[in-house]
């Protein structure tokens, strides 16, 4: 049976509700490397895009396109399918911002969480400047989804 929009909206509102939330303190931003050898010290990410290698690593505060960063850990045994696009359209329409979204996979990596998420894992981003109105918007979804029946 498909599922309606608003059948999705309230199941994703229990989604979030149930996950354990983590922001990270330190902005972070794409920074490029000389090659896939030379990861920076807490980078979270390496990516490259042809010959260029890119790594998702914490800088100063105030530096320019610097991301507010953070992350959504499941509970196993929900259902997460459709997380990301639901999230990335309620913080361009609430919260004016788009979203940088790197997947990867799950430490935990249990059956239940194959289930809850394909064993996925992704860090969020926003651009620094629009941090705590994207922290505001996750705060209240995770208040509706606690109190949703």
């Amino acid at each position: 049976m498909l599922e309606t929009a608003n059948q999705m909206h309230r199941r994703l509102l229990g989604v979030i509700a149930k996950s354990r939330f983590e922001t990270l303190a330190r902005p972070y931003a794409w920074q490029p490397m000389p090659d896939s050898r030379g990861v920076p010290t807490g980078a979270l990410a390496a990516v490259n895009d042809g010959d260029v290698w890119y790594a998702l690593a914490p800088v100063t505060e105030g530096a320019n396109d610097s991301y507010r960063t953070f992350a959504f850990h499941f509970a196993e045994g929900t259902n997460a399918s459709g997380f990301v696009a639901w999230f990335a359209g309620l913080m361009k329409q609430e919260a004016e911002t788009g979203a940088m979204v790197v997947c990867g996979f799950d430490a935990r990596n249990t059956p239940a969480l194959w289930q809850t998420s394909l064993g996925l894992f992704d860090y969020w981003g926003c651009p620094w400047p629009k941090g705590d109105h994207v922290m505001a918007l996750v705060d209240r979804l995770r208040r509706d989804g606690s109190s949703a029946p």
